[in-house]
């Protein structure tokens, strides 16, 4: 019996560690340069939560801002895990050939 970690293990810890890296960059180092770009680099869920966010206007005006920043994260966070999931997959293939 493997009692190591599986892949979807492997990523959900890598994923919450590239999301807490990357919103310490974007809200508190706040680098230089074009906001912006940082921004929609590093949490890329914001591009999606922009357009999600107008459903929240119409019907909670008053919780629009906190409805942007919650689905930014969380498909932030399901990007990240994606990519790390493909990542730990790859190597943990590649790694099973060499063997």
């Amino acid at each position: 019996m493997n009692k190591g970690l599986g892949d979807g293990a492997w990523a959900f810890i890598a994923a919450v560690v590239l999301l807490g890296l990357a919103s310490l960059v974007v809200f508190v180092i706040q680098p230089g340069g074009s906001q912006v770009g940082w921004y929609t680099a590093l949490l890329p869920g914001s591009m999606v939560s922009m357009m999600l966010t107008g459903v929240f206007q119409s019907a909670m005006p008053n919780a629009q801002r906190m409805a942007y920043l919650c689905s930014t994260l969380a498909l932030s966070f399901v990007w990240y895990l994606l990519i790390a999931y493909i990542v730990v997959k790859a190597v943990r293939g590649a790694g099973a050939k060499k063997a």
